[in-house]
């Protein structure tokens, strides 16, 4: 006897793979919560559609039922009879009906995704990024479903961030477009379409010479820094760490008797380093700087257990404002200022000292090739260029 079809749901469980598990039946309805072998239940929000399964003239079937209950049991019951009625030769009673568009919608799936990385234990600034792109994305087609997005939705898309992206004023345009693009193309990818616009085929953003503070720079705004403002340039040149790192350090990240820092999850602030790992080495720090955390835990450890709190003691997002403050008295104005340009500093100076492996290790690199194109090279001026090249090829002949 063959197979009476079955009746499944996809769901969301987290892994980005929404799986179809079957489902019960009682009293003539739908089940729920909807319980898979290993135990785990899903209830409405995270069930994505219902599906009818089946074998018919030796091929596999699976119809789409909607994603609402009521309706897709409804539906399944019809599918069950024509099924039976075929294997015997009749025809089927009942007209198939098309897939159901909600099924594709664009908006469900961007929602289903931008939920799964948070089950996947995204960090919150990816998340914001993907968020940002595809509700912008979605708004600009709220009635299409995934199979109907075209080449020309993806051109008309960039058209419109061009006209509505915020450009920073010092950087590519073109990189913020593609970099946008590239988080589509997953989404795509996440559901095992291809996209309709490949990201190789959009121009790549002119890339910019890795920028870092010459050691002059940075005493010119130790100059004109106060005490707290000094602590705070002096961490990021010492620990060469990103910007949140630095948001999210606590004095127990300090080894105080070792004269070492590291970077580590926070969960009572939901947040996590970078590809979820800390440096496989500790930091050293110079005697001279760990005296100054010293100093600075002694006003500051009774307040909060963040080493650079806001005023409520919670992590400061806006550190850069105050190096910012510091520029602007300094004079230094010829250049852009950003936190980054510390952890280019940091790994330059390292990777003079101890090598390019060891400046890796410390900035938390997973190749040598992204801490090659990540440290700045040292300027010369003309004069001194020109003097070098001299030198260079002095034992040349005429």
């Amino acid at each position: 006897m063959k197979a009476r079809p079955a009746l499944v749901a996809r769901v969301n469980d987290g892994t980005g793979a929404f799986p179809r598990i079957p489902v019960m039946i009682r009293r003539r309805a739908i089940a729920f919560p909807i319980e898979r072998k290993d135990g785990k239940l899903f209830h409405p929000p995270d069930v994505i559609g219902f599906y009818a399964r089946y074998n018919l003239d030796g091929k596999a079937h699976i119809d789409a039922l909607g994603k609402h209950a009521g309706p897709a049991y409804a539906r399944f019951l019809q599918i069950e009879s024509d099924v039976a009625r075929m294997r015997q030769g009749l025809d089927p009673i009942h007209k198939p009906e098309p897939d159901p568009k909600d099924q594709r919608s664009l908006s469900v799936w961007i929602q289903v995704f931008k939920a799964s990385l948070k089950t996947l234990g995204k960090r919150k600034s990816t998340i914001a990024a993907y968020t940002r792109t595809l509700d912008d994305f979605s708004s600009q087609f709220p009635h299409k479903t995934v199979d109907e997005i075209t080449r020309e939705d993806l051109l008309a898309h960039i058209d419109h961030l061009r006209d509505t992206v915020k450009r920073r004023s010092h950087g590519d345009p073109q990189r913020t477009f593609r970099n946008r693009l590239s988080y589509v193309c997953i989404f795509f990818n996440s559901l095992g379409l291809k996209c309709p616009l490949p990201l190789r085929e959009m121009k790549k953003g002119m890339k910019s010479k890795p920028t870092k503070y010459s050691i002059d720079a940075i005493n010119l705004m130790l100059k004109h820094a106060k005490l707290n403002e000094k602590d705070l340039i002096l961490f990021f040149l010492h620990t060469g760490f990103r910007d949140e790192e630095v948001a999210y350090a606590k004095w127990t990240d300090i080894d105080f008797v070792k004269g070492s820092i590291n970077v580590y999850a926070k969960p009572e602030y939901d947040w996590k380093p970078k590809d979820s790992e800390f440096r496989q080495q500790d930091i050293v720090l110079q005697e001279k700087f760990l005296k100054r955390m010293q100093a600075r835990r002694e006003r500051w450890h009774d307040f909060s257990p963040l080493i650079f709190p806001t005023n409520r003691g919670t992590p400061c997002m806006h550190l850069i404002k105050t190096v910012q403050r510091v520029c602007k008295r300094a004079g230094i104005v010829d250049k852009r200022i950003t936190l980054h340009a510390f952890r280019r500093t940091f790994g330059t100076l390292v990777a003079k000292e101890y090598g390019l492996e060891q400046a890796r290790i410390w900035l938390g690199h997973a190749d040598l090739q992204t801490t090659q194109a990540y440290i700045a090279a040292d300027e010369f001026s003309t004069e001194q260029s020109r003097e070098k090249v001299k030198n260079m090829f002095s034992g040349v002949g005429d």
